[in-house]
């Protein structure tokens, strides 16, 4: 994992995760968006690199995760095969099932502690995405 993508429109949510990303992994790439219409215009420009790894949130305004997962699983082949973790606030059963049935490859609820935000970006990065049976699952941090 060497470039990462990360949507929340929460600006604290973003600033956490990007301070314990780069405490721990200072040489990979990771790229913040505020929303989920600044992350799909960023992949409709097909970026080079691309992202080896999307975090989406659910509830953002002007286009939700929801509408992001179904316009990345509907692209061109280059991105609807990037790895997308659904990262919500919701652990709601029905919607994990549904972020599933759309392609999410894996789903996490917000960790609330600082050392469990840590511990879950670090199980993130240690996933072996090219083992096709990294499938899909439910992160617990």
């Amino acid at each position: 994992m060497k470039n990462i993508y990360f949507a929340d429109d929460d600006p604290d949510d973003r600033e956490i995760f990007a301070e314990i990303f780069y405490e721990m992994f200072p040489l990979a790439g990771l790229r913040l968006f505020e929303n989920g219409k600044a992350l799909m215009e960023a992949l409709s420009v097909k970026p080079d690199p691309l992202p080896d790894l999307i975090l989406l949130d659910l509830q953002m305004p002007l286009k939700d995760g929801f509408e992001c997962l179904k316009e990345i699983r509907s692209c061109s082949e280059d991105i609807k095969d990037i790895r997308v973790i659904i990262f919500s606030t919701s652990g709601n059963p029905r919607t994990m099932e549904r972020a599933f049935g759309m392609g999410a490859d894996f789903y996490a609820v917000k960790p609330v502690s600082y050392s469990d935000l840590k511990f879950l970006i670090r199980r993130v990065m240690e996933i072996d995405w090219k083992d096709p049976h990294a499938g899909h699952g439910f992160l617990l941090s």
